[in-house]
């Protein structure tokens, strides 16, 4: 198959671009961001991609400044007699696919799939992209679609119709499906062997089902025996219980009567003692009456006796009559003070007159003068005192008029308290104070006794209002009560005469009996709720028994399945394995001369391990075989680059694929870059191939050179910049150079 032309429509960069391609070595070249890598997608994705596909790498080939654009894809091709056209339109679910070959047209997308691989011989876009369409940094991605290459390789060594790859993959599932042991997924064989042992244990759980339902209705009935029998020895304990009981109550009876009969018969007494005292009174007088007029006699007494020593101890009214002072003199002294006053002043007056006199008369006149302030200053005295003396005559005057005047009051209060007392003893009918003191000691203590013999009645018939006569029968029946008590303990036996140690053992006896009985209850209730519990069915467990033998006859028909797909898997593994080894050959013959041609002969040799598909390489330095991991970059992708081809030779079988190449001789020095060119150029005569780059150096060997314009760079405002200086007089449309 070889493509004619190409044409893209809002693709990326490419709002239209249009390429007419050669038949042999077509060199696509441009510069960086120039579209060639777009190119190789796209021409990959009308071959093998489906226009339907929602798959996210879509939205990466939209134009950059048109999200809403559907991008296009067409190519007019050739293989052998036949022409046709290939349009794709990628919209999602609404993309469209158009086959044209010869005239007749296929719009159906699955349908073109399968057409365009039996053109170009590779059954899918992994296998084209591991294979034919090789960019500069995938040389050694063998492995996107190993099971398609496996098939491919088996059917290009046996010639067979149709690969094993899809036999050995629905083994594999089966085995898979049958062998997997995970948790969340198991397989079938798991399936079958779990539900088995499901089965089984299921079917020993209902067999030991039933024997344990018929243990629990043994031990649910012997269970209920005891109850019964624990019942029985219950109802026994207690009925011995209550007798006690009502023997205690009894006995409790007779004390209680017998203490009650002896506080009565107390009481009985003490009421008659308490009315023959009443009757037998010291006094005549009753108590309180007794008791205030003894009181107040015994303070008229206190008091006349208190008034009688008043009196006593005052003096004598005669005595304080004598007894008052007399008052000092004190004029004659002030009499004497003015008479040397007047000395004085006349002595001044007649001796002054006299000469040698005065001084005389001044010193008599001062001596005068001091005496006459003397005698005044004593005349002052005097008569201070005088007037203190004065004062306490009256004041004692005074006081003895009222001295007077008290003992006068005193000795009435004294015959007052007197004629009350007299009249108090008369009252009381006693001749003086010391008999009514021993009338009240005797009454008191007569009221005392009477006192007391109330408060021990009381005591004994508490607050009973009761009649003085009832107590005799209070007493009697009581006795009454103790006798019908007493006669009611012998009727009773054994019973009767230890009640209270009867009671503890019946009681003892009785908590273990009714311990007894709960426990039988309780295992009763246990052997009942065991049994409630055990849901086993008859039936059912021989419905288990009848699928676990169905699920063990299933287990061995997969067993056997299994064992059948393992075989047939193990057979067709070696045949692959034997298929994979001829091809391993056929790449190392098909290997050994490329590599040779593009190193100029260093490396000769290779080796292809057929499981892996990994390559070695004869170093003669070495002399030894080395891995090609080993190598250089640059080896190691012109080892890849043959393994390729031999690849596409060989799994294509009789079609012609068209080869697309992005630049994988970057890693290439200059001189095997051109010996890879010249093996290119070899191979076009059988291919069509697309070499895409961004250099100048392979044009002399290409049979059309298409030169792709330098993108240009549009501004914010959406106008394009103009081309760079260098690039303004090249044209913007691809250039196709045919070789001469």
């Amino acid at each position: 198959m070889r493509i004619t032309s190409l044409r893209l429509s809002d693709v990326k960069r490419h709002r239209s671009l249009e390429l007419k391609l050669a038949t042999g070595l077509t060199v696509i070249r441009g510069p960086n961001e120039a579209g060639k890598t777009t190119i190789q997608r796209a021409l990959e994705m009308v071959l093998f991609r489906r226009p339907t596909s929602a798959a996210q790498d879509l939205e990466g080939v939209r134009p950059w400044s048109d999200a809403e654009a559907l991008p296009s894809i067409a190519i007019d091709f050739e293989d052998e007699d036949l022409s046709g056209r290939l349009v794709k339109v990628f919209a999602g679910a609404r993309g469209t696919a158009r086959l044209e070959i010869d005239g007749h047209v296929e719009t159906d997308p699955v349908a073109v799939e399968r057409r365009i691989a039996e053109l170009t011989g590779l059954p899918s876009e992994k296998f084209f992209r591991s294979t034919a369409s090789i960019r500069h940094q995938e040389l050694a991605g063998l492995d996107r679609d190993e099971g398609a290459l496996r098939d491919r390789l088996h059917r290009s060594m046996t010639g067979a119709d149709r690969g094993t790859w899809a036999a050995r993959r629905k083994l594999e599932d089966a085995i898979a499906r049958y062998r997997s042991e995970g948790h969340k997924n198991p397989g079938l064989l798991k399936q079958a062997r779990a539900e088995v042992e499901r089965l089984s244990k299921a079917s020993l759980d209902g067999e030991a089902g039933l024997a344990a339902l018929a243990r629990e209705r043994a031990a649910l009935a012997d269970a209920r025996a005891k109850r019964a029998t624990s019942n029985e020895r219950f109802a026994t304990a207690q009925a011995d219980l209550d007798a006690a009981e009502r023997a205690v109550a009894a006995r409790a009876r007779l004390v209680k009567a017998e203490a009650a009969y002896l506080r009565y018969k107390r009481a009985a007494e003490l009421r008659a003692e308490i009315d023959l005292r009443e009757k037998s009174h010291p006094s005549p007088m009753a108590l309180p009456l007794l008791r205030s007029g003894v009181e107040r006699l015994r303070s008229l007494e206190y008091g006349i006796s208190e008034q009688r020593a008043e009196l006593a101890t005052q003096p004598d009214p005669a005595q304080w009559q004598a007894d008052a002072a007399e008052a000092p003199r004190w004029r004659p002294a002030a009499a004497a003070s003015a008479v040397l006053l007047v000395a004085a002043v006349g002595a001044l007056l007649l001796l002054g007159g006299v000469a040698g006199m005065v001084l005389a008369g001044v010193v008599l006149a001062v001596v005068l003068v001091a005496a006459a302030l003397t005698v005044a200053f004593l005349a002052w005295r005097l008569r201070s005192q005088a007037s203190e003396v004065r004062l306490q005559n009256e004041m004692a005057e005074a006081e003895i008029s009222r001295r007077l005047r008290g003992r006068s009051d005193l000795e009435e209060e004294l015959r007052a308290a007197e004629r009350e007392r007299d009249q108090q003893l008369a009252t009381l009918s006693m001749p003086d104070l010391a008999a009514g003191e021993r009338s009240l000691s005797e009454e008191a203590e007569h009221v005392a006794g009477i006192d007391q013999l109330r408060a021990e009645y009381k005591g004994l018939i508490g607050d009973t209002t009761q009649a003085e006569a009832d107590v005799g029968q209070l007493r009697d029946r009581m006795a009454a009560m103790a006798d019908e008590a007493r006669h009611s303990l012998a009727g009773m036996g054994p019973v009767g005469t230890d009640p209270d140690g009867y009671r503890h053992r019946a009681d003892a006896h009785l908590r273990v009996v009714r311990a007894e009985r709960e426990q039988a209850g309780n295992a009763e209730a246990a052997a009942q709720a065991r049994l409630e519990a055990n849901t086993v069915d008859a039936e059912e467990v021989a419905a288990l028994a009848e699928r676990l033998d169905d699920a063990q006859r299933l287990l061995a028909a997969r067993e056997r399945r299994l064992r059948v797909y393992e075989m047939a898997f193990g057979a067709l593994d070696a045949a692959e394995r034997a298929t994979l080894k001829r091809a391993a050959r056929f790449l190392e013959g098909r290997m050994g001369g490329d590599i040779a041609a593009i190193t100029d002969g260093r490396y000769s040799q290779v080796k292809v391990d057929e499981n892996e598909l990994s390559f070695r390489v004869f170093s003669p330095e070495r002399g030894d075989w080395v891995p090609a991991t080993d190598l250089s970059q640059g080896t190691i992708d012109q080892i890849y680059l043959a393994a390729r081809l031999g690849l596409v030779r060989q799994v294509a079988e009789d079609r012609r694929p068209p080869l697309v190449f992005d630049d994988p001789f970057v890693t290439f020095d200059d001189e095997r870059a051109r010996r890879a060119v010249e093996l290119l150029r070899t191979l076009a005569s059988d291919h069509q191939i697309i070499y895409l780059t961004c250099s100048d150096r392979y044009d002399a060997v290409a049979d059309a050179v298409i030169t792709l314009p330098t993108p240009a760079v549009e501004r914010h405002d959406g106008t394009p910049d103009p081309a760079p200086e260098a690039d303004r007089g090249a044209t913007r449309t691809p250039v196709a150079a045919e070789r001469p």
